[in-house]
């Protein structure tokens, strides 16, 4: 599970790097906390940033990344309200938190 000070942590990496660093959104995902649903981005894994992120902090997100993406679900960002999200299989979005409390 997912603590609310791992999420924060994920989601001030992600500012802080400016990820994801591809620019392709996925239409018809709606954002759980804002509504949006054209702002929704994927995060890219771990060995696709090799080049824009330092190797400490690349292992710290990977681990992350580990962790937290369960079979059939993916990680991803709102580009507008900065919150991260799980990206289920079935093409919805919901708080990462949510997700991941569950049993």
């Amino acid at each position: 599970m997912a603590s609310i000070e791992v999420i924060e942590d994920l989601r001030n990496f992600v500012m802080e790097h400016d990820l994801p660093a591809t620019e392709i959104a996925l239409f018809g995902v709606k954002c759980p906390y804002c509504g949006k649903s054209d702002q929704i981005r994927k995060l890219e894994p771990p060995e696709a940033l090799h080049r824009v992120v330092d190797a400490e902090a690349l292992a710290a997100y990977s681990a992350f990344l580990k962790k937290n993406n369960h079979v059939g679900t993916s990680i991803g960002v709102c580009r507008f309200c900065r919150n991260c999200l799980t990206l289920t299989k079935s093409g919805r979005a919901e708080p990462l938190l949510e997700h991941n409390s569950g049993p």
